[in-house]
């Protein structure tokens, strides 16, 4: 079988993004979607998260990097008050990502999407831009946020009503509506095999992306 889609769950830590990431560096000059990655401050502490935009990059960007004010994509940031959620982010760069994927599949080899079900699940065009991607020819590569890792960011940052049921929804739709194979990934070698075999049969037969023009 071949699967329609590609998706990891497990633990914060486990190495989930690093996986994927390393499966994918030989086709990365093909890819479209987002990175999720995390912002440091000077001891290298979290203080935030933005949306990176991957397409057109020559090389795979580094999953964390210094905080810097006004930087572009910030949806959880660290403040004096707490920390602060922007969902908005979702309903204006990461609709517009999604998307670019849609009214240009030619152009990427295939849509990496990281870490989904978090804050994004109420962005309405967000949501949809990503249901009509999934039920789209593209093949989309990343992370599924684990119900766990969830419910600890709910106790640091205020999620939207219902965001756990949510979260449940969209995995089972995922599975049910969309064919997305969903792996619970705990840093097994098992599961790494799994990971590149499936990468590999959706893209080492592909003309890569952009070498083209």
């Amino acid at each position: 079988m071949t699967e329609s889609h590609l998706f990891l769950k497990g633990q914060s830590g486990a190495g989930k993004t690093t996986c994927l990431l390393s499966c994918l560096e030989s086709y990365w000059k093909g890819a479209g979607g987002f990175l999720t990655q995390r912002l440091t401050d000077g001891d290298g502490e979290t203080v935030g998260f933005r949306l990176l935009p991957v397409e057109n990059m020559e090389e795979i960007p580094s999953v964390t990097r210094a905080y810097e004010p006004g930087i572009e994509g910030i949806f959880i940031e660290r403040t004096p008050e707490g920390w602060r959620k922007y969902p908005e982010v979702f309903e204006t760069l990461g609709a517009e990502i999604l998307n670019r994927l849609l009214e240009h599949p030619e152009q990427y080899r295939f849509c990496y999407i990281d870490e989904i079900g978090g804050v994004e699940l109420k962005v309405k065009p967000f949501m949809e831009q990503l249901e009509r991607l999934l039920g789209s020819p593209a093949f989309c590569v990343g992370v599924l946020k684990h119900s766990g890792n969830l419910a600890s960011m709910g106790t640091r940052i205020p999620l939207p009503a219902n965001a756990a049921p949510d979260r449940e929804w969209l995995e089972a739709q995922m599975e049910q509506r969309f064919g997305c194979r969903i792996l619970v990934f705990d840093g097994g070698e098992a599961e790494k095999m799994e990971i590149r075999r499936i990468i590999d049969l959706r893209l080492s037969g592909t003309t890569e992306k952009g070498s083209e023009k």
